[in-house]
């Protein structure tokens, strides 16, 4: 036995992806706190019923913002109040999610806004046993090039270091308004394939 080889294997499996995560929210201006408030929570809220009725459930919505701002006329005299909320859901059903988005905010009205509308894998386990099989395999094949090349044999494996990398960042959302057919204003979003990243770094004894 000596220190052996140590190489470092990567792999890659991906997938469509099938959880969408949707950030709505409303943004409204009054000349009072309160009524800053009390009218960007009405818009939410109507908001919320859409995603609600659309079978989105309880347990994949939150609230992932609230801000109350003064708005300032000529410093330091206040003209009103700014307000808004964010609501973030999340829902598996991926073919309908344009519709969606444009029913939620035809609902919230004026003060509605979209923040952001990302695409992910629900359940990445599948695909992290795909990437670490692939990753044992690169790791695995130049081992056994770099000892014969050095004229030995590789012997057990001694240690394994397990690095997931960063899913690959989605590319450009494609949102298209549908054929006149379809409802007005309705959106196609789609959804693409994501990527897992695993790298092993792998210490084996020669012989």
């Amino acid at each position: 036995m000596d220190k052996g080889i140590w190489v470092t294997g990567s792999g890659t499996a991906t997938g469509s992806r099938d959880e969408c995560v949707i950030t709505v929210g409303s943004e409204v201006r009054r000349p009072s706190a309160a009524g800053a408030l009390a009218a960007s929570a009405e818009s939410l809220e109507q908001m919320r019923t859409v995603l609600v009725d659309s079978g989105v459930p309880e347990s994949g919505l939150s609230t992932s913002a609230v801000s109350l701002t003064p708005v300032y006329d000529q410093y330091p005299t206040v003209a009103g109040f700014q307000a808004a909320v964010q609501l973030t859901a999340t829902t598996r059903d991926i073919g309908s999610v344009g519709a969606l988005l444009t029913a939620v905010v035809e609902a919230g009205g004026d003060a509605a806004r979209v923040h952001d509308v990302s695409f992910r894998h629900g359940d990445p386990t599948g695909l992290m046993v795909r990437a670490r099989e692939a990753a044992w395999a690169d790791a695995l094949s130049r081992a056994t090039q770099l000892a014969a090349l050095a004229g030995r044999e590789l012997g057990e494996a001694l240690a394994i270091d397990e690095t997931v990398g960063r899913p690959r960042p989605p590319g450009p959302m494609r949102m298209a308004a549908a054929p006149e057919s379809d409802m007005a204003g309705r959106m196609s979003l789609d959804a693409g394939e994501g990527a897992v990243v695993v790298s092993l770094t792998v210490g084996w004894s020669l012989r």
